[in-house]
């Protein structure tokens, strides 16, 4: 068999990438004498892409569409945040299979898919170990079982050559599998894994046994080639050059996105008396949550809404994230600790990969003053994951919190509800 296969991952909103892409892989598909695949690993979707954070995501793969995308696995940019739901939307409005095998059920995703005689599943990321108290929906799935299970229905199918399209990252030890321990254990069951969620990029590929390993960096900067002739495959990447022209038709299809939602962002959602700023939204979660304190780092805001009439436009602007509200118990020394790192000159400087480079900044504490904490008392606490679950730095995984989000409600919606509920919300 002689077969190319493209492949991106992890493109996170880079809408000129895309375009680029689409130049790249059309022109590929048009002029080859064999089979040629385009598949993409997962996370085309960005909360600080606009287009992105209005839709939850759908408009990325209405672009992503246009470049004759074969099949892409579902990342977790999205149903981490919105819930399972939007993976319906996300399937609904993309011209390729989504492949997700490990969560179910799902609505939107399928496990796998044939493209000719290549079989192809998906896998990502469950997050076991996150959000664990958070009723999900569906339940995750023993990853090696449903591989397994999957590589032997698409060989029955007719599969010469079978992919595992992952996005469970190359190496990531918090997790059950990575693609560098599941290859090991698929030694007879697939002959490529396409990985995505570390964002690694690996120019020749990793070969581990008889499974090779391919994975393309991030946001579109690379492509990833596998080049299949009988048994042999070899490996490469290519940088996607800014001079690559952009392909027409995804601009107009951002265009027509934009008009789509530029009446929903045009309507005016409340009223406030003062700037919807940090402080203002630590409060929000605080009186949303019941909690005795609220905390939010600045780092999730990208501006603040002045005072005055809030359009759902200036709120979705100033309020990217995807955080969810989140409560928890935690003594007053553990309270004052978070407080005083998230305070820190060089932690707040800091500029961790989920804000996409800008820097921590303050961290805002509401309902108590810092002086009055008691070490001894338990308070209820209130933020989002960023501030209460350990990854987001504040905490300490030992503390071993139990955590409570109000999932699948992300920041912005809550501060919409707060407006919907007190025209002068500011008092």
């Amino acid at each position: 068999m002689r077969l190319t296969i493209l492949h991106t991952n992890d493109i996170h909103g880079r809408q000129e990438r895309i375009a680029q892409i689409a130049t790249l892989v059309r022109a590929e598909k048009e002029q080859a004498d064999h089979p040629v695949l385009y598949l993409d690993a997962g996370d085309v979707e960005e909360s600080t892409n606009p287009l992105s954070n209005v839709t939850k995501g759908a408009a990325m793969h209405r672009l992503l569409s246009l470049t004759t995308c074969d099949a892409a696995t579902v990342g977790n940019a999205c149903w981490l945040r919105y819930g399972p739901g939007v993976l319906e939307e996300h399937a609904r409005f993309s011209s390729y299979p989504q492949l997700l095998a490990n969560l179910a059920p799902v609505v939107g995703p399928v496990p796998s898919v044939m493209l000719g005689e290549v079989g192809v599943f998906g896998l990502t990321d469950p997050f076991r170990g996150m959000f664990s108290g958070t009723d999900w929906g569906f339940e995750p799935l023993d990853e090696i079982e449903v591989a397994k299970s999957l590589s032997r229905e698409l060989r029955e199918e007719g599969a010469t050559f079978v992919i595992l399209l992952s996005h469970l990252g190359l190496s990531t030890p918090r997790a059950r599998w990575d693609d560098r321990r599941i290859a090991v254990e698929l030694q007879d069951d697939v002959d490529l894994i396409i990985g995505a969620h570390s964002h690694d990029l690996l120019p020749e590929g990793e070969l581990i046994g008889r499974v090779l390993v391919v994975q393309a960096g991030s946001f579109g900067d690379h492509i990833g080639r596998v080049e299949v002739d009988g048994a042999e495959l070899r490996a490469t990447v290519a940088a996607v050059d800014d001079d690559v022209p952009l392909y027409p038709a995804v601009a107009e299809e951002a265009s027509q996105i934009e008009a789509e939602v530029s009446e929903l962002l045009a309507e005016v959602i409340g009223h406030v008396d003062a700037a919807i700023d940090a402080e203002w939204i630590a409060e929000t979660l605080r009186l949303r949550m019941g909690a005795d304190a609220g905390v939010f780092g600045e780092g999730l805001t990208v501006g603040v809404v002045p005072a005055g009439a809030v359009t759902r436009g200036a709120l979705w602007e100033a309020s990217e994230t995807g955080a969810n509200p989140g409560v928890t118990s935690m003594t007053g020394t553990q309270l004052r600790a978070v407080v005083e790192r998230g305070n820190d000159r060089a932690f707040m400087a800091e500029t961790p990969g989920p804000l996409r480079g800008r820097q921590r900044g303050r961290l805002v504490l509401t309902g108590i003053d810092l002086e009055a904490i008691e070490p001894e008392r338990t308070y209820v606490v209130a933020g989002s994951d960023w501030e209460l679950d350990s990854y987001g730095g504040y905490t300490d995984e030992a503390w071993d919190l139990s955590i409570r989000y109000d999932f699948p409600v992300i920041i912005r919606e809550a501060i919409e509800d707060r407006l919907a509920g007190s025209p002068a919300a500011g008092d």
